[in-house]
């Protein structure tokens, strides 16, 4: 390190600090770097200031994250040893106790050992290490009202379920009547809505011709009819009337029949049958009664 003086360090105290104190941070990283590349010799690099600067500022951080490191280890090292001399004790703690028991066991009678077997199970059951009566009696009237009440509760909630399976059950058998044949749509449904469309718009037209010349003869004041006209009109609705009274009679006939073509063709052939036979028997009882008035 010796060559990194300069001739003026000589003659300038302050130089010769400043030089002093950048050899001692050199002999620092040396030393720093050659722990860290240990058996082998750290890489050749460029000595400058900017170098040292930032070898110093590293050499500080891994020196501050060794430390805690250590620290942390130390602290580690400690709790695991509190940690198992807890373990230790406690074990120790759980084999007097598991002696004692043990002892105490073996001291018992066979009806003794029942009863600390009962009092143990209705203590966990109750949740209480408390073995006095008082506290063991209000544990089983406790826990008897919460038996109770779960069990109608239980019920409840299977008269709810019963119920919702029910009306379920109900559900799935109008859904499948819907969904059979007996809902299902005419085949000649589409060509009805289609003629319904067109006559629902031309009644529309209808309509909205007629307002128009209802509004014109509400302008106009309507002219008045001439008495044959009154006559000829009469007339008219009375040949309409009787057409209408013709039309009515001719439907009656076909009264009760199916709506479906093929069946009403069906039952009009069954009563046609039924009218021969009818015609027939007139006939034999026409013909039976003539040779009686003969004979």
């Amino acid at each position: 390190m010796a060559s990194q003086w300069s001739p003026g360090a000589i003659f300038s105290p302050s130089q010769a600090r400043q030089q002093q104190a950048q050899a001692k941070d050199w002999n620092y990283i040396d030393t720093w770097l050659s722990a860290k590349y240990s058996p082998k010799s750290a890489p050749p690099f460029e000595r400058n200031n900017e170098t040292l600067k930032a070898l110093l500022a590293l050499a500080s951080w891994n020196e501050g994250v060794d430390e805690e490191r250590t620290l942390v280890a130390r602290v580690e090292t400690r709790a695991l040893e509190e940690l198992k001399a807890e373990g230790s004790r406690r074990k120790a703690e759980a084999d007097a106790d598991t002696e004692i028991l043990e002892g105490l066991s073996h001291s018992l009678t066979r009806d003794g050992r029942q009863s600390l077997d009962s009092i143990a199970a209705l203590s966990v059951a109750l949740g209480t290490t408390s073995v006095e009566q008082a506290k063991l009696g209000r544990g089983i009237i406790s826990l008897t009202k919460q038996k109770f009440d779960l069990e109608q509760q239980a019920q409840r909630i299977e008269a709810l379920r019963g119920k919702l399976q029910s009306d379920l059950d109900l559900l799935r058998s109008a859904l499948n009547k819907i969904q059979s044949d007996e809902f299902a749509a005419a085949p000649s449904l589409p060509q009805k809505t289609a003629e319904w469309n067109r006559a629902t718009k031309i009644l529309t037209a209808k309509v909205q011709e007629y307002k128009d010349r209802l509004a014109s003869l509400n302008d106009s004041e309507p002219p008045t009819p001439s008495l044959p006209e009154v006559v000829a009109e009469e007339k008219e609705i009375a040949g309409l009337k009787a057409r209408v009274l013709h039309l009515e009679a001719q439907a009656k006939a076909f009264q009760g029949l199916p709506h479906d073509m093929d069946l009403a063709r069906l039952e009009i052939e069954r009563v046609r049958r039924e009218l021969e036979v009818l015609t027939r028997q007139r006939d034999r009882l026409f013909e039976g009664l003539v040779e009686g008035r003969g004979a």
